[in-house]
């Protein structure tokens, strides 16, 4: 999947075929909320920022930074927020951000994009960038038999290589110092209501960067996530 101008308007994506990739205010809106309780007062970097759209919303005075695989998206993003920090990133490559530069980081909808064997990476770049205490902020689809009904076919012509059920997103999350502090599932990003159940098709998570990295003796199996995020006083995996 090229993520160019052809994909943000609609030309080569299935979710954006009528209209292309726009600002519906309800969708974005519902994100910021969600996730401003948790992003603090620091500096603040959008993984995958598009458009700036979500990015937009934390414009309160504190630096921001985006950054996206589409050389497209963030040229209309540069436009969008002159004053922030954007960056065109390799997908194979590290992020171009010193380590603990930010206390929050947005990741939404993108991980799905990732092959699951490189996700691992993608999450030890953005632990590294986080601050400790820093929280992380994500949304994906939520594998499962009602995600794959409703859809299957739609997922498959988008391209989401990387869904994982929720619980699975858990407990890779703790294994790279990212304890999950809230969690819940959605019917749609335009539709109310937050749920814990585990079978909705859409997920969002909160997680904080442990002040410790991984566990000592333990490396990052589950029994080591489980202990880490146990001293941050998180939940376990």
């Amino acid at each position: 999947m090229q993520y160019d101008r052809d994909y943000f308007e609609g030309r080569t994506s299935f979710f954006y075929q009528v209209g292309g990739y726009r600002e519906v205010a309800l969708y974005f809106n519902r994100l910021a909320r969600w996730f401003l309780p948790h992003a603090g007062r620091g500096p603040l970097l959008d993984f995958g920022c598009a458009y700036g759209y979500l990015l937009a919303r934390f414009d309160d005075g504190r630096e921001l930074a985006g950054c996206d695989v589409s050389a497209w998206a963030v040229s209309r993003a540069e436009r969008r927020l002159p004053h922030a920090r954007f960056r065109v990133i390799d997908p194979d490559g590290g992020l171009p951000y010193d380590a603990q530069s930010f206390g929050a980081v947005l990741c939404t909808d993108v991980l799905e994009h990732i092959e699951p064997s490189r996700q691992p990476r993608v999450l030890e770049e953005l632990a590294r960038v986080l601050a400790p205490g820093g929280r992380f902020c994500m949304t994906t689809p939520n594998l499962g038999t009602l995600r794959r009904w409703l859809y299957g076919a739609a997922d498959r012509a988008e391209g989401h290589v990387g869904m994982r059920r929720v619980g699975e997103w858990r407990r890779l999350l703790a294994r790279h110092g990212l304890c999950v502090v809230d969690s819940w599932t959605y019917l749609h990003g335009f539709l109310p209501g937050r749920f814990r159940r585990s079978w909705l098709p859409e997920c969002a998570i909160v997680a904080a960067k442990t002040q410790a990295g991984t566990a000592p003796n333990q490396g990052r199996g589950r029994k080591g996530a489980a202990w880490l995020c146990t001293q941050a006083g998180g939940a376990a995996p």
